[in-house]
């Protein structure tokens, strides 16, 4: 089984609830949707296939050998988007065969039923902002795994704001999974958000994206 791998890069995780840990990212290449914000379009294309076996043996070169507890290596399966790739499930398990704690990057808009229950799934429900709204599997809401999983909206403004709010509170999904709010980077005020987030009392995780504020918008493989 091959893999076309964009890049393979060890920095902290920038987004999400466990942001600022150390984590081995894979981001395969590859992209059925064009989010209009997007930040990755090199991985649209580029990248080099890989044999499962060698890129499972660099993982395991790179992270050492699994240990328990908050240290415990990291690995995040990420794109473009991973489950277009047919054999990414197997990817998964594999990972978790190697005893290391898995997770991954998913627009939603792939079955995530035969995603291992184990990997921690951060799904990014496209807003209408994103162009890609419409590209949804709502049956993917079942697959969540409350106090494992988590929903993330990107918001490019505060009509994506608005959407967002209403369809977390039709589907109670507040009462099922983490539900992380992410301004859109260069698009939507971050200030503005957590204000509204605090005055509208929304049980919503502000998330802003470390990595980019460390290192920059521009810059790859951190």
């Amino acid at each position: 089984m091959k893999f076309k791998v964009n890049e393979v890069f060890h920095s902290v995780q920038g987004e999400g609830t466990r942001a600022g840990r150390p984590c081995l990212f894979i981001r395969l290449a590859g992209c059925p949707l064009r989010c209009a914000y997007c930040d990755t379009t090199y991985a649209f294309h580029d990248g080099e296939m890989q044999e499962l076996e060698a890129l499972l043996a660099g993982v395991s070169a790179r992270l050492g050998p699994p240990l328990a507890g908050p240290s415990a290596p990291f690995v995040e399966l990420t794109g473009g988007e991973p489950l277009a790739h047919p054999g990414a499930p197997e990817l998964l398990a594999s990972l978790l065969d190697l005893g290391y704690e898995v997770a991954l990057e998913t627009a939603g808009s792939h079955d995530l039923a035969p995603v291992p229950r184990e990997v921690v799934k951060i799904v990014d429900r496209k807003t209408p902002g994103s162009g890609e709204g419409h590209r949804w599997l709502e049956t993917n809401l079942a697959c969540l795994v409350p106090g494992q999983d988590e929903l993330k909206f990107v918001l490019g403004d505060e009509a994506d704001y608005a959407w967002a709010s209403a369809w977390c509170a039709e589907r109670r999904v507040w009462d099922r999974v983490e539900v992380l709010f992410s301004p859109a980077w260069g698009r939507l005020d971050p200030a503005w958000l957590a204000r509204r987030i605090v005055e509208d009392g929304l049980p919503a995780r502000l998330q802003l994206q470390l990595h980019k504020v460390i290192w920059g918008a521009a810059t790859r493989g951190v």
